[in-house]
């Protein structure tokens, strides 16, 4: 059998090559300020190393163009090639990215997320800005820094970007004090401690418990959720009020106002009195409503 002929590269045409390579480093300021500050090479280790080299500006070009953490399609996803210079040997190894970082760290503080996983990405650094958002992020900047203790009632149709901008205090408000929060949808979630009410009356005790002492909890799509006098007696006003007591941070995102609200929670005549107490007790701890109504929704 013949042997394979494997053409030779030529000195000169390697050595352009590899010349061409270093250009296209030196081209990109933001790879070659790293690479300088982190490894500072010489001349010699580059060109002995340069496929090291292009493949770490690759693998930075991917990242820079970030798709998003659940979009992320490199061999090894999440993944960030490094580079380091052990005394004119480059070593590879790979860390993971600070974004896959951040995600796992918000991750271990949501006691429940019930959003679409993208939006654990979302900051207020990246939002879109419009004057009641403003309005908004003031009153979440004055929270964080303790100076207030104010609830936060969001209002307006669908699509409005109520959601997404609560979940969006969250991920900031986690990524501050590190403490945990939870975003529920009260359709789903409030009908699932119902049913615990009935099935096992244990967790059904320790859910109450756990919603009412989080530090941040987010009602999202307050009213839309089933109502009885015994979800709002037993459910939805012992979770307010011992949160209210404790001035722990209560967003609410909602189609209605807070008097339609009331309005919604009087399902029985003797429950009129009740649906007012609830009324009063989000106006005492809101103190406003935001009206988010033709707000952008991302």
């Amino acid at each position: 059998m013949d042997k394979i002929k494997v053409p030779l590269f030529e000195k000169t045409e390697l050595d352009n090559y590899i010349d061409e390579m270093i250009d296209e480093l030196r081209k990109d300021v933001e790879v070659y300020e790293i690479i300088k500050q982190t490894m500072n090479p010489t001349l010699k280790t580059v060109r002995e190393n340069i496929s090291k080299f292009i493949a770490f500006k690759e693998d930075y070009d991917y990242c820079r163009k970030c798709p998003g953490v659940d979009n992320c399609r490199k061999a090894t996803p999440h993944l960030q090639l490094r580079l380091a210079n052990d005394d004119g040997i480059i070593e590879r190894s790979f860390a993971p990215c600070d974004k896959i970082l951040k995600r796992i760290e918000i991750d271990s503080k949501y006691i429940y997320a019930d959003f679409p996983e993208e939006w654990k990405e979302s900051s207020l650094k990246t939002l879109d800005k419009t004057t009641e958002r403003n309005r908004i992020i003031r009153l979440f900047s004055e929270i964080v820094q303790g100076h207030s203790y104010r609830w936060v009632y969001s209002r307006g149709g669908h699509r409005v970007g109520k959601s997404f901008l609560m979940a969006t205090l969250v991920n900031d408000f986690i990524a501050i004090t590190k403490a945990p929060a939870a975003f529920i949808n009260c359709a789903n979630r409030i009908k699932e401690i119902h049913d615990l009410s009935f099935n096992d009356k244990s967790a059904f005790a320790k859910k109450i418990v756990e919603l009412s002492s989080l530090p941040l909890l987010v009602l999202d799509d307050f009213g839309n959720e089933y109502k009885n006098d015994f979800i709002r007696d037993t459910i939805v006003l012992p979770i307010l009020i011992e949160r209210a007591k404790n001035q722990r941070l209560t967003f609410f995102t909602s189609d209605f106002t807070i008097d339609e609200i009331a309005q919604l929670y009087e399902t029985s005549k003797a429950g009129a009195i009740r649906a007012k107490q609830l009324a009063r007790l989000l106006k005492e701890m809101a103190e406003e409503e935001f009206d988010l109504s033709g707000v952008s929704a991302y």
